[in-house]
């Protein structure tokens, strides 16, 4: 009678199956590879979960000690005194009539309306991210200019949830723009852009642990924040939805 076999070693250990039922020996095999794979995934969520919260929590610091330091350079104002007018000479009546002229109005300042939605849309945008909430009172302004294409797109899909603009938008960078990796600030841009809508870390975090987006190491230490990218999972998990 035929006998099947297999071993597996890992360090001191050895598990060993010998048995003449073959269809034993496959489901037995088969149940071993399941939960090796699921060991493996579950081993790397924990890992991407526990760089992000790491890197989460040096930004946080590095922000807080930023501020701080702001804080702590700013000059104190100076007192000053009101000067007191200058005695002006007397003259006659009839001097005035011809020597005096009305001073000519201060010239309008310019703006730069650019420069000045960037800075708001800038300075909104870091807000929204540290601190999200549930709606945003931010409106475009009709000198940022939007993204019509990024905009027909996300109209044909189907959103329910934050993660969902979240999906869809790393989709778009991969597929579209040729943009595999991507920061958090540089995914906000996009949504509140054009659609004034924010992801906060907490949809980032679920995300990871759902395999969907992964965190990816700056080998470099050149980009200054952290880089994810839109795992084959969650694209097979969009393109099923």
């Amino acid at each position: 009678m035929a006998s099947y076999s297999f071993k597996i070693t890992k360090g001191k250990y050895v598990l060993e199956l010998v048995t003449s039922d073959k269809e034993l020996l496959v489901e037995q095999f088969g149940m071993w590879v399941r939960q090796a794979g699921e060991y493996a995934r579950q081993k790397k969520i924990k890992e991407h979960k526990d760089t992000v919260n790491t890197q989460i929590r040096e930004e946080e610091e590095i922000t807080k000690q930023n501020i701080e330091a702001q804080i702590n350079n700013r000059p104190e104002p100076e007192e000053t005194q009101p000067e007191a007018p200058a005695p002006q000479p007397e003259q006659k009546e009839q001097d005035l009539d011809i020597f005096y002229a009305p001073p000519s109005p201060p010239e309008p300042a310019v703006r730069n309306e650019n420069d000045e939605a960037g800075g708001v849309f800038d300075n909104i945008l870091e807000q929204s991210m540290n601190n999200p909430q549930t709606e945003l009172s931010f409106k475009t302004s009709p000198s940022i200019k939007k993204d019509n294409a990024f905009l027909n797109y996300m109209a044909d899909r189907k959103i329910e949830r934050k993660i969902d603009y979240l999906l869809l938008t790393a989709y778009y960078f991969t597929q579209f723009e040729q943009k595999p990796r991507f920061t958090l600030k540089q995914l906000n841009a996009k949504l509140m852009q054009n659609l004034a809508v924010i992801i906060d870390h907490a949809v980032l975090q679920e995300a990871i642990n759902r395999d969907y987006i992964e965190c990816l190491p700056d080998l470099t230490g050149l980009v200054g924040a952290s880089e994810y990218r839109l795992t084959a999972y969650g694209e097979k998990t969009l393109m099923e939805e």
